[in-house]
């Protein structure tokens, strides 16, 4: 139930339209920041909150059982609070969220509307777009490993082992055309299969933007073409210098060919699936 104050109820009652949603995000680190649609400042629980953010939410959805209530944000990136890199970093990863509604003609009328956290965080030439559950949904999370025949390690972390630095795991090249919003041509970097390229990761030495994952690449003549997860950064133009790393499926057989690292795996390769259920008995022999 939604606690109203009685002089905003009775301002509501009256037809009162002097509303607007107001946003405060904290993250792991303790840090607070507020935003509001209104177009003036506003102070809120002792957070200044950032007029015409360009901060919104889609449909914020309750069920009734024990369902988390979840929904998404959108908002346009800061380069003063909210950047690429901080998202990439995983700086804004499990921040909570507070959604209220408020009369900014009176601040300290207010109603908590949502109380929740961000998860995952999308983002592109747009801006950002963030899912948002209720807090019920950390009774759903996984604590522990899950098995499965997945590794559910990272590529080149210390429970990986893999060396990315090894030869034949990197290739530089240059941007040699921007195809589309996520899409590029690069020169000079044929000498590794586009195959291995998939789920690998594009780096721009010598600049600040952040790496980004490759999640289709092909040979075209003497160029790779590769489109990224993320919308391309700003400011790229032909030239500009890049690294391609190789990447991972998880799967055994990827582990086993491409890296030679099968006694890291960090999965279980032949745990039976539901394929074992229906099989004929003769083929289990």
């Amino acid at each position: 139930m939604i606690d109203i104050p009685p002089l905003l109820q009775a301002k509501l009652d009256a037809g009162v339209t002097t509303l607007c949603w107001v946003w405060i995000l904290t993250r792991r680190d303790g840090m607070r920041f507020g935003f509001t649609d209104h177009d003036q400042a506003l102070e809120l629980e002792g957070v200044n909150c950032e007029p015409a953010s360009g901060f919104s939410h889609g449909d914020l959805r309750s069920e009734t059982g024990g369902a988390p209530a979840r929904g998404a944000v959108f908002g346009q990136l800061d380069s003063s609070i909210i950047t690429c890199s901080d998202i990439a970093a995983g700086v804004w990863d499990g921040a909570g969220l507070v959604l209220y509604r408020v009369d900014w003609s009176e601040p300290s009328l207010f109603w908590r509307a949502f109380t929740g956290e961000l998860g995952e965080i999308r983002y592109g030439d747009q801006g950002l777009e963030a899912d948002v559950s209720g807090l019920s949904a950390r009774l759903n999370r996984t604590i522990g490993r899950a098995f499965s025949r997945l590794c559910d390690a990272e590529l080149g972390d210390a429970r990986c082992g893999v060396d990315l630095g090894a030869a034949g795991r990197r290739v530089e090249g240059a941007v040699s055309e921007q195809i589309t919003a996520r899409a590029l041509r690069i020169s000079g970097a044929d000498s590794l299969d586009a195959s291995a390229l998939i789920h690998g990761v594009l780096s721009w030495p010598g600049a600040s933007w952040p790496d980004q994952r490759i999640v289709s690449a092909r040979i075209e003549g003497a160029a790779q073409v590769i489109e990224l997860e993320a919308a391309i950064p700003e400011g790229v133009t032909p030239g500009q210098a890049v690294q391609l790393s190789v990447g991972c499926d998880k799967r055994f057989e990827t582990c086993a060919t491409r890296f030679s690292n099968a006694l890291n795996f960090r999965g279980c390769p032949h745990m039976p699936g539901n394929d074992a259920l229906i099989r004929p008995v003769s083929a289990r022999r």
